[in-house]
């Protein structure tokens, strides 16, 4: 959006260049006043102020800058009692310099009319111009915030803990079993390849999400064992697609933030409803495990950016948190 000093330059210049135009031709009648110049140069100045300000108040008007609600619900109205108004300033003002003519009168509601008719067209485009520029402004954030997710999961899934601890328990499994090893290594491949994989997409599937979200289950469970649960409802994914690696954030996130003990087993339910993914867990907080929220936070964004709707999060007994699908086209 322009800001407030280049706005007010604007349109300060479109209203003063309307006013000097509609009265260029009263500017050259006075001419015939040259002898008299005081009284033309005031005369000239009088009529290309109060076009000025008609001209200021009318862009006020159409481009909604008033901050009374009802100005901009009425403006025609609004635009209609500028006119009257100018056309009586201007006609006091004159008389007290020239005496008031018929011809004079129509004059002035006519270059009234041109100048709200001048000013609405450049207004208009002005509006286009801010539009245009706010939907530039709008793409080169989601530009920033896409590159920012794809670091940001490229951190998540290949920095040192979960290495550490994906390594660990593939070298705890080839020690016990050795089938079920090899197993857990063609999960851990097909979950890093798919993280890989997704850095530069905006959507995904919601098919090709879910069998990550099977992947990356599978590695968790074998790490934590009966300490973890993690329900996934039967989800017709077909007709939709989702935002890459969002599933997967959520489920990291209660593990993050919640016991996972053999004492204090932690669920976590995945299910659909009305084309939103719901992913839920009981609340066991951890000691000394507060979280910043931006995690969250930055797939709200995302979402608001790619689609126009946020997340829904809700907190209570559960931690439930509901991801809009887009449909297909």
């Amino acid at each position: 959006m322009l800001n407030n000093f280049i706005y007010k330059r604007v349109i300060g210049g479109m209203a003063l260049l309307a006013a000097l135009l509609v009265n260029l031709p009263i500017i050259i009648l006075n001419l015939e006043h040259l002898h008299n110049w005081q009284i033309a140069l005031i005369d000239v100045t009088v009529q290309v102020f109060c076009c000025f300000v008609l001209g200021i108040s009318v862009v006020g008007v159409l481009m909604e800058k008033t901050p009374y609600i009802w100005i901009n619900r009425f403006k025609m109205l609004v635009i209609f009692g500028l006119l009257v108004g100018y056309c009586f300033m201007l006609a006091g003002l004159n008389s007290l310099f020239l005496p008031v003519r018929m011809g004079m009168i129509s004059s002035i509601i006519m270059r009234g009319a041109v100048v709200i008719a001048m000013m609405y067209l450049w207004s208009k485009n002005l509006i286009e111009a801010e539009r245009k520029n706010a939907l530039l402004l709008e793409n080169q954030q989601l530009k920033h915030d896409n590159v920012l997710f794809q670091l940001n999961a490229l951190k998540n899934q290949l920095n040192p803990h979960f290495l550490f601890n994906s390594l660990n328990t593939l070298s705890w499994l080839i020690n016990q079993d050795t089938a079920k090893s090899q197993e857990y290594l063609q999960k851990l491949s097909q979950v890093l390849r798919y993280s890989l994989s997704m850095q530069e997409q905006q959507l995904v599937s919601l098919k090709d999400e879910l069998i990550l979200v099977e992947n990356y289950v599978f590695l968790l469970q074998m790490r934590f064992g009966n300490n973890l649960h993690i329900n996934i409802s039967p989800i017709e994914p077909t007709p939709y697609q989702i935002l890459p690696l969002s599933i997967q954030l959520l489920i990291e996130n209660a593990i993050k933030h919640n016991v996972v003990s053999s004492s204090k087993p932690l669920q976590i339910d995945i299910s659909f409803e009305e084309e939103h993914i719901v992913v839920s867990n009981k609340i066991s907080p951890k000691l000394h495990a507060e979280g910043t929220g931006i995690g969250l936070a930055n797939l709200d964004n995302r979402y608001k950016l790619m689609t126009g709707k946020s997340i829904s999060i809700q907190k209570g007994t559960l931690f439930t948190v509901r991801l809009p699908l887009i449909k297909q086209l």
